[in-house]
């Protein structure tokens, strides 16, 4: 099982990046715990909502594949598998769970 809280600086940056550049809504860190990161928003703050995004990393053991998965409010889910291969989308857990992040931001502002 992968410790999410290894993965802090990069979960900062990669919110902080997304809180830079969404000029109307604040984005933050509520928690990160050893199984998950979960993630507000401003708009959903707007709208009342106590929803959140979460972010965790998922290793498959017999498979040896990693895949990092965002999960929106709405259930939409963002996925980014990892590994070394031509067709893994990043090759760290680190660029998964930034790339994941921005993905679930992408949809938001479409979504919401």
């Amino acid at each position: 099982m992968v410790d999410m809280r290894e993965y802090k600086g990069t979960i900062r940056a990669a919110v902080a990046e997304e809180r830079q550049a969404d000029e109307n809504w604040s984005w933050n860190i509520k928690s990160v715990t050893k199984r998950c990161a979960k993630i507000g928003w401003g708009y959903l703050d707007y709208l009342g909502s106590k929803d959140s995004f979460f972010v965790e990393v998922v290793v498959d053991e017999p498979t040896e594949t990693t895949l990092v998965v965002g999960t929106l409010p709405n259930g939409s889910t963002v996925h980014r598998l990892v590994g070394p291969e031509s067709w893994n989308d990043c090759k760290t857990i680190w660029e998964g769970i930034a790339s994941a992040i921005h993905g679930m931001a992408c949809v938001a502002h479409n979504v919401y």
